[in-house]
């Protein structure tokens, strides 16, 4: 104010707003004004390859990056649901396809493509520090013999949804056993409250092979390596496929959650058809942001455990990133900037505001304005600490190939769950295990 005064008296009000303009106008031509945009021969482009999921994620992301480093441009590719990208990727990749630099993964995809040379070792790029605040369960996925092979982007896993004012009805908590879940679900549809009780992924392609396993692991069963070969352990898993199978001969679940993906089973969901669902933590945001009739209205919960089970565990899921083992050095080191700002605080903690999906960071979990947005945070961080790992083997997709094919055949035929089990180990025998010791 006392230089503003002495130039009024000075020089008078004209001359001083002169200056004034003057030094305005200079220190737009210095560090005020905008950097000139780069020249377009300088301009490094990479493509990422990521699934559409309807909240564009990858779009909105790729544009924060990009006016952070206008030197590099970030193209999106976006591929079908996950249950065709796998397919997508190895037509690309076997051929040495070099138009793709980043690609998300399913986090069982990732020792089978290592295996097979296509993505690139991403561990002299990135320190410890780089990944201290990385949780340690979605970190571990992504190694195969020591090396890191992909970035952890959002993790995901089975939890329950649940209509919370339906339960008020009936004035029950969230189950926690299979057989509440049961009786719950006919309570509601007697009373009229709920067309159906519960939905899940029963389609005959991964998501089917992720339901079961998660019954076998919350039924205290497992999918082990046994002598080289791998087998289900019974009678857990004899149980875990009969209790599937009930969910359909007693109109619990519809006969066409036979056809039902994850994007269609939480469509009825958010529609108001069942009182509960099993699905990823994307139902919380979906419903808390769209015009859905169970806004406001739905709670989530661990899985509940069978007979022989103690913990609600779930499958490990989400996507981590991998980078093309063929693309040049200089679209390389612009990949690298970018897969590191995918990992920093910002971009984490709009994975978690924006898309409801589980960061891969620890720190978003701890944010008052990530918890006030999604309060279940501190229950699914526990939960994802108890997370377990579909096998982590090259042969994977036969793995599951063997159990969607029979899994679906059981849930359609309605045939005897102990010998469905038998056969599925004996054809699973037949694969070698190849686990690396991880």
């Amino acid at each position: 104010m006392r230089l503003r005064r002495r130039l009024y008296v000075r020089f008078g009000f004209a001359a001083a707003l002169s200056l004034l303009l003057l030094a305005a106008a200079t220190a737009c031509e210095s560090g005020g004004r905008p950097e000139a945009s780069p020249d377009p021969e300088q301009v490094t482009t990479i493509a990422f390859s990521a699934p559409e999921t309807g909240t564009g994620t990858a779009q909105r992301l790729a544009e924060d990056f990009m006016r952070l480093h206008p030197e590099i441009r970030v193209n999106i590719t976006q591929l079908p649901p996950v249950s065709s990208m796998h397919d997508e990727y190895v037509n690309k990749l076997v051929s040495g396809d070099k138009d793709i630099d980043l690609f998300a993964m399913d986090v069982i995809w990732i020792k089978e493509f290592a295996s097979a040379g296509w993505l690139a070792p991403l561990t002299p790029y990135f320190s410890q520090d780089d990944l201290k605040d990385i949780s340690d369960i979605p970190l571990e996925s992504v190694y195969s013999q020591g090396t890191m092979y992909a970035l952890p982007w959002y993790a995901d896993m089975g939890m329950l949804f649940y209509r919370k004012d339906l339960l008020e009805q009936i004035g029950q908590p969230p189950p926690r056993t299979w057989s509440e879940l049961i009786e719950q679900s006919k309570l509601l549809q007697q009373k009229g409250f709920a067309e159906y009780g519960y939905l899940f992924q029963g389609n005959a392609y991964e998501g089917l092979t992720l339901n079961f396993l998660e019954q076998v692991w919350n039924n205290g069963g497992d999918i082990v390596e046994n002598a080289g070969r791998w087998t289900l352990n019974d009678p857990e898993a004899v149980e875990a496929l009969a209790f599937m199978q009930r969910l359909l001969k007693e109109g619990i679940s519809p006969p066409r959650v036979l056809s039902l993906k994850e994007t269609e089973s939480r469509e009825w969901f958010l529609q108001g058809k069942s009182a509960f669902l099993r699905s990823g933590p994307i139902v919380w945001g979906l419903a808390k942001n769209g015009n859905y009739p169970v806004q406001g209205k739905i709670g989530i919960a661990p899985l509940p455990v069978g007979p022989r089970g103690t913990l609600g565990g779930a499958g490990l899921g989400g996507f981590s990133i991998g980078m093309n083992a063929h693309i040049t050095e200089p679209r390389r080191l612009a990949a690298i900037q970018f897969l590191k700002f995918l990992i920093g605080e910002e971009a984490q903690k709009q994975i978690a505001m924006n898309d409801s999906r589980m960061p891969a960071a620890n720190r978003p979990y701890h944010d008052p304005d990530v918890l006030a947005f999604n309060p279940y945070y501190p229950e699914i961080e526990s939960v994802l600490k108890h997370a377990r790992f579909r096998p982590r083997v090259a042969q994977y997709s036969e793995i599951s190939s063997v159990l969607q094919i029979g899994l679906h055949d059981a849930l359609t035929e309605e045939r005897k769950p102990d010998e469905v089990i038998q056969a599925l180990n004996r054809i699973l025998g037949q694969l070698p295990a190849n686990n690396d010791g991880e």
